[in-house]
């Protein structure tokens, strides 16, 4: 089926925080019971080796979310002490600042408006998106990796939704999801307690952003016609389709390397 931009709720300016950060806690709950970090650690390890850097430069951070375990996971398993910072178009500082504190000297939460499709000159490193890249439309998605390849700077794109049977398999499991993963939340609300069990409405918005999520997916045929397109000498763009070790869970990563 032809990709459709049905609507997220967490992309809309009104949407309240209220709803919005124990959402993307959840997520970033989700996303390490799903070993993101196990997919993407290895590959980014890899371009911080090529590049010679120790500097990830996390892109539409939101909570923080994966690149956090990205971290851990880079200095556990590949001997990598990475230094990351965290980026968005309109930063989340309270979530930024929590990231600082939950690896001091580590991390850094970027206050200033930050465009992924022109991420600014100092801002130099291996850049990451975690599933965020499925909220981009196609020309915005082209201009993301364009402005890595312009600027000969490694980037790795991580997705785990699918616009796929399997994809939609997963997103119908989100509210009993919710409702059993919530509580590992970190800093959650008494509001955020009461809108999951009193009155479900976190487990309904969630589901409603999964399947607009998996909607919204890029196949990888879609994402190798936009890759090739962007094709440069001296600039390689992959796709690729990993299984998370030990799990049913396939990610998809789009990996920019200057050569």
């Amino acid at each position: 089926m032809p990709r459709i931009a049905a609507p997220e709720l967490e992309d809309f300016d009104w949407f309240p925080a209220t709803l919005r950060d124990p959402m993307t806690g959840w997520l970033r709950v989700v996303s390490e019971l799903f070993g993101l970090s196990e997919v993407a650690a290895p590959i980014v390890a890899d371009e911080l080796a090529r590049t010679g850097t120790d500097q990830v430069i996390d892109l539409c951070s939101g909570g923080g979310g994966p690149a956090l375990s990205l971290v851990r996971a880079l200095a556990s398993r590949h001997a990598r002490a990475a230094h990351l910072t965290l980026t968005d178009k309109f930063p989340n500082e309270a979530a930024f600042r929590r990231a600082e504190r939950e690896l001091p000297g580590r991390v850094t939460g970027r206050l200033a408006s930050t465009d992924a499709t022109g991420v600014p000159e100092e801002l130099r490193g291996v850049r990451t998106m975690f599933n965020a890249f499925h909220h981009l439309p196609p020309s915005v998605a082209r201009a993301v990796l364009a402005d890595a390849a312009e600027k000969r700077q490694p980037i790795a794109v991580f997705e785990i939704v699918e616009r796929s049977a399997q994809g939609a398999w997963m997103v119908a499991g989100i509210p009993l999801g919710v409702l059993g993963l919530m509580p590992f939340v970190r800093e959650l609300s008494p509001s955020a307690v009461a809108l999951t069990y009193a009155l479900p409405v976190i487990p309904a918005a969630t589901l409603w952003d999964g399947f607009a999520s998996c909607l919204r997916a890029y196949s990888h045929d879609e994402l190798r016609e936009m890759t090739g397109a962007l094709a440069r000498p001296g600039y390689e763009l992959r796709v690729e389709r990993v299984r998370v070790p030990r799990r049913p869970v396939y990610v998809t990563a789009v990996v920019g390397s200057p050569r």
